[in-house]
């Protein structure tokens, strides 16, 4: 069989447990959803969907990704810009608005930033790295906590919480920069 078949499936078969997902999603949240559903939704059977995934979690992991990378992050390295991806499209926004994927979106983005971000927080603030990791967990749950009460609207009210959030977690780097600063000792 040509490979281009294979892959030609392969997409279809993704594709068909994607829209099955996010339809169960929207309809009955991402707790009450099992496998079982999911396979009768997309009319595929158990072990087609145990080729491509492990079980439910790990398809919603493949979905955060994707969603994670459909949407780059704002402008900026800070943490702030890390938490500040909106759903690049409605299917992605069920992700954030689901209260147990949006739990497990949150550490998906502690899990994909924490190796970029803690040494660079480290860096500025002369921190350990598991301080570092603290500081970095609650800048993210915090801003993400922010957008999705925002409802990830862009506009005035939104580009005034990311400047007040910026400015609050500038300021406290510095604060704990220098407390951890030898050259702030007397």
């Amino acid at each position: 069989m040509e490979s281009g078949k294979i892959d030609r499936r392969r997409r279809y078969t993704l594709s068909v447990i994607r829209e099955a997902f996010f339809s169960l999603l929207a309809e009955v949240g991402f707790a009450k959803m099992t496998v079982a559903d999911i396979c009768r939704r997309a009319d595929i059977n158990r072990g087609t969907f145990y080729l491509h995934f492990e079980d439910k979690f790990a398809l919603l992991d493949a979905l955060i990704d994707e969603a994670l990378a459909a949407a780059p992050p704002l402008e900026g390295t800070e943490v702030g810009a890390l938490c500040q991806r909106p759903p690049a499209n409605d299917d992605y926004y069920l992700l954030y608005s689901d209260d147990d994927a949006y739990a497990r979106v949150a550490q998906r983005v502690v899990e994909r930033g924490a190796e970029q971000m803690v040494p660079s927080i480290m860096e500025k603030t002369g921190l350990s790295r598991e301080d570092a990791h603290l500081l970095f967990v609650h800048n993210v749950q915090g801003n993400l906590a922010v957008n999705r009460l925002l409802g990830w609207r862009r506009g005035p009210e939104f580009a005034h919480a990311q400047e007040l959030l910026g400015t609050y977690s500038e300021g406290g780097m510095r604060a704990v920069s220098s407390r951890h600063d030898p050259r702030s000792s007397s």
